[in-house]
């Protein structure tokens, strides 16, 4: 019997429901193992088995009896002027209008990259996807001049 024609696929879709249910499935073992009783942590030790073991620091220009002499700590100025208010970081807002601009990162790489690539089986290359979009905005944007050329020049021959 002639059957309407069924929609194919999508890898991904499938992919995205298998994940689900496994996801379903773990939910669900660590609600039954969050009911069980928890089994009591050993009592941590205050020594450890081998003293030997333990770490030791040792320097030779020190002698013995005297303290280790502190090293100098650097710090960075807080970018915060005299009178209290935040300094204009130019770079730091230069990297946050550029982040913004950039839009958020891939949150999986590697599907980013398989994408990208083509090789998901079903799913046309992310190159070719431009290239399409590319060709169709050059498309509109000849055609829209074209437009506006012949308005112009209608004007201008019946002024």
């Amino acid at each position: 019997m002639w059957g309407f024609p069924k929609k194919p696929t999508n890898p991904l879709t499938a992919r995205e429901r298998e994940l689900e249910a496994e996801l379903k499935r773990l939910k669900s073992k660590v609600e039954r193992l969050a009911r069980e009783e928890p089994v009591p942590a050993p009592p941590a030790r205050e020594t450890p088995l081998n003293p030997a073991a333990t770490p030791r620091t040792f320097s030779r220009s020190i002698s013995p009896g005297k303290p280790p002499p502190k090293e100098p700590v650097t710090t960075v100025p807080a970018p915060i002027n005299e009178l209290g208010s935040r300094k204009y970081d130019l770079l730091g807002a230069w990297r946050r209008l550029m982040n913004q601009v950039r839009g958020p990162t891939a949150n999986n790489p590697r599907m980013a990259r398989m994408l990208a690539a083509g090789s998901i089986h079903g799913l046309r290359p992310l190159r070719y996807e431009r290239r399409v979009a590319r060709n169709r905005f050059i498309a509109l944007f000849v055609i829209l001049l074209l437009i506006l050329w012949g308005l112009g020049y209608t004007y201008m021959r019946n002024r």
